[in-house]
């Protein structure tokens, strides 16, 4: 006789695809939600899964008791999926609300830092719980009214059910982070799948019209052994087992996170591929066993050999890993680093992540349906699916909670991985002995054993090369570190992987996952390392501006010098450094007497714990915060860059407070640092930026007012004097010389770089864009040449001034200004005929070669000069005066383009005497003039003249710098507008204007 349901059951098995795409974006926008709330370590994340999934036991548990009363369990399920719906669309209000009351009321009313991380877990908790209870009633409602309705084929019904929730799940997490994020954010992704729920519940309550049969009753303790665990074995066993399962799977999907965290990277999109890889691989378990379950005489024996299989698998993975590093090097090496090159990249680490994480989770996939089956057969009623379902969950549980806490920080991944596989192997040997009836039986468990056996042995053997995982391959293509590099700490932490490296020049390097976080020369009279001047400068500058601090909280401990350099002042009374990796801290002592006071004076306090969270259940704020976290493009970083953290350290900080942000040029690109400078704009009152080498950026902000002067006297009476030496800076004059830009710069270029929003928590514009920046090697170029704008761009803004005769630029290379000022004594030395310039002196010829060639295209005096060398000579002039004007005072200009000294030409053409006459009141700082005659030689010289295609667009720049520099904006606007069209400037020129024509409608 056919079921009258026959048509319904293809249509709720495809809801439930829907349904399982939901979840999934339920718990990946969840954990990006809560991550805000609770700190965005890889520990908080997992504490985050275990309410979602501690939520969805609950909910199993309960259903699997009171479904049994229920007639309709398809409309039931409806209902269910309605309330998610609802709850869903209201999510992001309620967190925003009960997120804003925690931070500004309740935390700082604690005090306690006990009580306010049982108040944020709490919180957390409450946020979610309803939901993910809920959530837990999904699955054994949905499954209990198919077996109700199609009667004899729960294996196949089961597999089918894991088998399309999962598949939805797999696409669900991959469409959050590649779609939804991107397009509507956080909200839109949360009002997307409450949309989805509502539509999953329509389907269900439509195809479920016919009511259900009655429930077949559950075998009672007259006929069968009790449903209790201490009565019933059979039941002990499945729950036990069950549960075990479960742990195994989860500890496996976290240290295979953690394991490729490495070869791929921390990226948001990493995350969510291996996130996806891991579900598919569940997903095609549960497709096969849907056909086996029901056909096979002992679920229990099918059961044991898919758990030995899976712990096999896992073992196998990590020979699989230790390719990884290999085919991601090659992978970095043959892609094009281009958009396409990108997408390429994303799919190559997915199919890494598949071919390690498939196999396993595919067996883990079959466990959960023939556990269930096993129960059904026994009589234990449609109870029995909520039951495994809860047990599992609370497993996993117990899983994630023994891998972050236990296994990883003592086995490390290797071991960790092999100890969760065992647990796998142990359960499916158990299983296997216990149903082994004959000797044949016998004989598969033993063969079992021994391919168990085996394979453990082979696994321990696989090399997990520190020299390896620490490369960062996914960065360069390298697939291990240099062969004279030697490893002097390396540790799986809770968070992540720290390693420590010294090179065999003396430089000591710092990684987490292979991403160098901080660098150090520790032999004494070598040049530093470009990171050194940034860390040391984040805690300078601050303390040169700042009268009186007293206390100074820092984010992020990275090698430890920013926090030695604070201490290094005798006015510092105490120093909280938070740092969300204990192994970071352990392994930064390696630096030794560079990183001292951070780690001996008893004013450092450093704290393990998430920054915004340790900060708001202070009750004293701070007089200055550094925040020096790792690059935005990792995963959760990003919300250190958010407009809503930066609204929260205002309230952080004492009235005359100072705030430094670090922001990277490197491996980003303009907009998104726009996006950065958009956020932070808002909450503060002054800003200004330095650049520390190439391409740190360090903005110190004041949310009260103007930002204080710099007195660097301040810093000259402790150590700090000597340390400063060493990177070159000992003067005012020095360290002001690495100053790019003051507030208004900093605003117009984010206006001109305004394709992208603020970036925020519920928008994260980095987390997601900045992976491919990265990949692309991409350069906020127009922030890392603002301090090379030629001629008179910084100094006219008042920004900035060349460094007097009196103070020598440094030798150290870090600062290309400093660089180019010594090439500019040196020409301008030659050009004045001064031989005995030390500058001079020594110098290779490629350096002389703008002067011999200006000197060259100078032609006899008093003859005519032809187009050719007037072209030449046009040419010249322009590369030697922005070589030399922006980098050398007026009194080291003279004999240059004051009263010049390398040539005598009294007869010229016109307008070369008109560029000499600017290039004279360029040099001079004259402004008044500098804006008269750039004026007129935008008038008076000719189309038709060489010098019109050099020289035109310096002329523009000059006139409007000089309107700039007395504030006369309107006159900037209606300057470009009358003049800028008859100027085709480019590259740096075409730069200033934007800048300028941005500056004016601030």
């Amino acid at each position: 006789m056919t079921s009258p349901f026959k048509s319904s059951r293809p249509g709720l098995l495809a809801i439930f695809v829907i349904s399982g795409f939901a979840g999934l974006i339920y718990q990946s926008i969840w954990s990006h939600y809560l991550g805000l709330f609770l700190g965005h370590a890889a520990y908080a994340q997992a504490l985050v899964l275990a309410i979602f999934m501690g939520g969805m036991a609950a909910g199993a548990a309960w259903i699997a008791q009171a479904g049994q009363r229920w007639r309709n369990l398809i409309r039931s399920y409806a209902v269910i999926e309605a309330i998610i719906g609802v709850l869903g669309l209201l999510f992001h209000w309620v967190f925003t609300g009960v997120a804003g009351f925690s931070y500004d009321t309740l935390i700082p009313a604690l005090g306690s830092p006990l009580a306010v991380d049982i108040a944020r877990w709490s919180i957390a908790a409450l946020l979610i719980l309803p939901q993910t209870i809920l959530l837990g009633m999904t699955f054994p409602l949905m499954s209990g009214g198919l077996i109700r309705r199609y009667p004899g084929s729960a294996g196949n019904l089961l597999g089918g059910l894991y088998f399309t929730n999962s598949i939805g799940a797999a696409i669900g997490a991959l469409v959050a982070v590649f779609v939804l994020l991107p397009s509507v954010g956080l909200p839109g992704a949360m009002v997307t799948a409450g949309i989805l729920n509502f539509v999953v519940a329509a389907l269900a309550w439509w195809l479920a019209r016919e009511p259900e049969p009655a429930p077949a009753k559950a075998v009672t303790a007259a006929d069968a052994p009790g449903q209790s665990l201490r009565t019933n074995p059979l039941l002990r066993t499945v729950l036990f087992g069950t549960a075990l399962s479960g742990a195994a799977s989860f500890a496996y999907e976290i240290i295979w996170i953690r394991m490729l965290s490495m070869a791929v990277g921390s990226t948001m999109h990493a995350f969510e591929l291996m996130l996806a890889s891991f579900i598919a691989g569940i997903a095609l378990g549960g497709l096969w066993v849907r056909k086996q379950a029901d056909k096979t005489d002992s679920p229990l024996r099918l059961v044991g050999w898919m758990q030995v299989l899976m712990g096999i698998a896992a073992l196998a993975s990590l020979f699989v890993y230790a390719n990884a590093f290999s085919w991601v090097g090659w992978l970095m090496q043959a892609l094009a680093k281009s958009d396409g090159g990108y997408a390429l990249f994303n799919l190559g680490t997915a199919t890494i992540a598949i071919a390690i994480m498939l196999p396993a989770a595919f067996f883990a996939g079959t466990t959960l349906p023939l556990f269930t089956v096993a129960l059904l057969r026994a009589g234990q009623g449609e109870r029995a699916i909520g039951r495994v379902y809860a047990w599992n969950t609370l497993g996993a549980i117990l899983g994630v909670f023994a891998a972050i806490h236990l296994l990883i920080p003592v086995l490390g991944l290797k071991l960790a991985l092999c100890v969760a596989a065992i647990v796998d192997i142990g359960i499916g040997l158990f299983l296997l002995r216990a149903q082994a009836e004959d000797k044949r039986s016998m004989l598969r468990f033993a063969v079992a054993g021994g391919l168990a056996a085996t394979a453990l042995v082979l696994a321990v053997r696989v090399p997990f090369d520190p020299m390896t995982m620490a490369s960062g391959v996914f960065r360069h293509g390298r697939t291990s570190l240099m062969a004279d590099d030697r490893i002097l700490y390396y540790r799986d932490g809770k968070t992540s992987s720290v390693s420590v490296v010294v090179s065999p020049e003396g430089s000591v390097q710092i990684a987490t996952n292979g991403k160098i976080d901080a660098s150090i020369a520790m032999k004494d009279g070598v040049e530093p390392i470009v990171d050194e001047p940034t860390m040391t400068l984040a805690a300078a500058l601050p303390l040169a501006m700042h009268a009186d601090p007293k206390r100074v909280g820092v984010i992020g401990f990275g090698s430890g010098l920013t926090t030695h350099t604070l201490l290094g002042d005798s006015r510092v009374e105490r120093v909280d450094t938070i740092e969300i990796e204990e192994a970071m801290v352990a392994g930064a002592q390696a630096f030794g007497d560079r990183v001292k006071r951070a780690y001996t004076d008893p004013r450092s306090r450093i704290v393990i714990d998430d920054a915004k969270s340790y900060f708001a259940g202070q009750k004293t704020k701070y007089d200055i915060i550094v925040s020096e976290p790792s690059n935005p493009w990792i995963s959760g970083i990003g919300a250190l860059f958010s407009k809503e953290f930066y609204k929260f350290i205002p309230t952080q900080l004492n009235e005359n407070g100072l705030f430094i942000q670090w922001i990277q040029l490197y491996e980003i690109d303009e907009p998104l640092v726009g996006s950065i400078l958009n956020a932070m704009a808002p909450a503060f009152d002054d800003y200004s930026a330095w650049l520390s080498n190439y391409s740190d950026l360090l903005i110190v902000a004041s949310p009260n007012g103007p930002l204080p002067k710099l007195e660097v006297d301040r810093l000259m009476a402790g150590p700090l004097k000597a340390e400063l030496a060493r990177l070159g800076i000992g003067t005012a004059e020095q360290l002001n010389f690495r100053k790019v830009s003051d507030g208004r710069l900093l605003r117009a270029f984010a206006r001109t770089h305004s394709s992208r929003p603020a970036n925020s928590d519920y928008f994260p514009i980095l987390g997601l864009n900045a992976p491919k920046t990265r990949y692309k090697v991409i350069e906020a170029a127009e922030l890392v040449q603002l301090p090379i704008q030629p001629l008179l761009f910084l100094e006219a803004l008042k920004i900035r001034s060349p460094l007097s005769a009196a103070v020598p630029p440094t030798e150290i290379n870090h600062f290309l200004p400093e660089i180019f000022t010594r090439r500019a004594r040196a020409l301008a030395a030659d050009l004045r005929g001064d031989s005995t310039d030390d500058l001079v002196k020594g110098l290779l010829p490629k350096v002389y070669e703008p002067t011999i060639l200006l000197r060259a295209a100078v032609p006899t005096c008093g003859k005519i000069w032809t187009p050719a060398q007037n072209e030449v000579l046009a040419e010249r002039l322009l590369d030697v005066a922005e070589m030399t004007i922006s980098y050398l005072p007026p009194e080291l200009l003279n004999g240059v383009w004051i009263e010049p000294k390398w040539h005598q030409c009294k007869i010229m053409p016109d307008d070369f005497k008109r560029t000499f006459k600017m290039l004279d009141a360029m040099a001079r700082r004259d402004y008044l003039v500098v804006e008269s005659v750039s004026r007129e030689w935008l008038e008076k010289t000719p189309e038709s003249s060489a010098l019109r295609r050099y020289f035109a667009p310096v002329a523009l720049s000059n006139i409007l710098v000089s309107l700039a520099r007395d504030e006369k904006w309107e006159d900037v606007i209606s300057t470009e507008k009358v003049l800028g069209s008859n100027v085709a400037s480019k590259g740096a020129y075409l730069q200033q204007r934007l800048f300028l024509k941005a500056m004016a409608v601030d």
